[in-house]
């Protein structure tokens, strides 16, 4: 019997589910796209390569696929997304339990929303100027966006690194007001926005708008719980231009609008900047074959004839002490293992890595077995953390929340990129610690609002009654017109 009928059928299983998830846990797929695109269109691959390979890959110069690599591809990817459905708000008790979660928002939130409004006005007016001084318009001018990056100098390598945490604070800080029953916080929309418009200007093509559109849009999951758990409704029928925007419509003619930029982006680069000979070819591999070429590799060498010995010691010892300890050690092992040490430090030194490491990394270090524990652990983690950062967005702790996204990035580039050196890093510990310390004092800051505002409300409520007893009072004595009423007699 062909095997490659089963690598359909575990690819038929994950797409319906996933299907079934977009219909139903639409929070949850909105909070965790960033993770699960990446796992899906490359299960959509490598269950190509089983299917119709092998396929000749440039970058490797040798054939790969045809080997049945789909299934526990597709097992890695439930590795995260099951976890995922068991801690995110469903719409069960969870719900009900965000329901009685109603946090206070303060005079404390709205200065710290201008306060970040400033902030992204003076990095889009730093890039802006940087812009002005390179000289180059890079989408006119047929320039590639490594090569622009090289000319634009720290500035703009730097926002580009930092890309996903500014969307998602412009993201946090949009709906911030929304999840509290007020319209959303449009300022910020128009930074992101803006930010867009340099990507597109600068030359790039996809990486760089799927990380904008994943972050910028993470923290709408909640606006989709909030309305669910009954802690907000419809906006207000006043705020038209936001109903028009945020409308069915409105999102289908910005989601259609983005793909064809996207496109005619991509046709750019192929067919204009870079010129290949033969563009089809190019993109066909770019987008079928490179991104699971080292995992269609990695699992031809994996053993399950020796359970005893799990551990590959060249791999761990490899990984641990990379070439280039500044970029991702998985790659540069798997690039080592597939091109030999001599061309992946060229290759490194040129600063360019191949796509994959998950789940290569997990059985290159422990075998054949082991794997089908510590995938699901990192899977439980990544979306623990998810879940924990998100809900304290929801609970008004918005820069704690915008911390705690640092912190989780390093755990998606573990699922887009095999990364596991990320917590020998004392930056990541340096980004926990600013975390968890942040945690403490927002909490103090939104509890001392809401002990405030509780007073205030007491008080009103007092004076309230006071007002309410002085006004029976004066009537009692005073009769229906004012005038003082007769006597009773006996």
């Amino acid at each position: 019997m062909d095997m490659s009928i089963f690598s359909i059928l575990a690819l038929g299983g994950f797409l319906g589910l996933m299907a079934v998830l977009v219909r139903n846990r639409m929070a949850m797929c909105i909070a965790g796209f960033f993770t699960i695109f990446p796992l899906v269109y490359r299960a959509i691959d490598v269950t190509v390569l089983d299917v119709f390979g092998p396929f000749y890959t440039r970058e490797l110069n040798q054939f790969v696929g045809g080997n049945f690599a789909g299934p526990v591809f597709i097992v890695s990817a439930l590795a995260f997304v099951v976890p995922l459905m068991l801690l995110f708000p469903d719409r069960g008790r969870r719900f009900q339990k965000l329901a009685n979660l109603r946090p206070i928002y303060a005079d404390y939130h709205r200065v710290a929303a201008n306060g970040a409004f400033v902030s992204g006005l003076a990095v889009l007016g730093v890039l802006a100027v940087n812009f002005v001084l390179t000289g180059t318009v890079p989408i006119l001018q047929g320039i590639d966006r490594i090569a622009y990056a090289h000319s634009a100098g720290p500035i703009h390598s730097t926002v580009y690194e930092l890309n996903f945490l500014l969307n998602f604070l412009f993201g946090a800080f949009t709906v911030l007001p929304r999840i509290n029953g007020r319209g959303y916080d449009m300022r910020f929309a128009g930074l992101a926005a803006a930010l867009a418009a340099y990507w597109v200007i600068t030359g790039n093509r996809f990486s760089v708008f799927f990380v904008l559109v994943s972050f910028y849009l993470m923290p709408a999951a909640l606006v989709l719980i909030a309305r669910q758990a009954g802690r907000i409704g419809e906006l207000d029928r006043h705020r038209i231009a936001q109903r028009i925007l945020t409308s069915r419509a409105s999102r289908v003619m910005v989601a259609l609008a983005s793909v064809a930029m996207v496109s005619g982006l991509l046709y750019n680069s192929y067919y204009n900047v870079r010129d290949y000979r033969d563009p089809l070819h190019e993109i066909r591999e770019r987008v079928l074959v490179q991104p699971v070429q080292l995992w269609a590799n990695s699992w031809e060498r994996v053993d399950f004839s020796d359970p005893a010995d799990p551990i590959n010691e060249y791999a761990v010892g490899e990984i641990l002490n990379p070439m280039d300890f500044e970029r991702n050690s998985t790659i540069q092992y798997l690039m080592t293992v597939e091109l030999g040490y001599f061309r992946a430090a060229e290759l490194t030194e040129l600063g360019q890595a191949y796509n994959g490491g998950y789940p290569e990394v997990h059985f290159e270090l422990l075998g054949a077995y082991l794997p089908f524990l510590t995938m699901p652990l990192a899977g439980l983690i990544a979306a623990w953390f998810l879940s924990l950062f998100l809900g304290l967005l929801y609970r008004n702790l918005v820069l704690t929340s915008v911390l705690g996204l640092y912190v989780y990035f390093g755990l998606t580039l573990h699922f887009t990129g095999g990364m596991v050196t990320f917590l020998m890093t004392p930056t990541y510990w340096v980004k926990i610690a600013l975390f968890l310390g942040c945690w403490a004092a927002e909490s103090a800051i939104v509890a001392r609002a809401a002990r405030c505002q509780a007073s205030a409300n007491a008080a009103q409520a007092a004076l309230a009654r006071w007002h309410a007893d002085a006004t029976r009072s004066t009537a009692s004595r005073f009769g229906p017109q004012g005038a003082a009423r007769p006597a009773e007699t006996q």
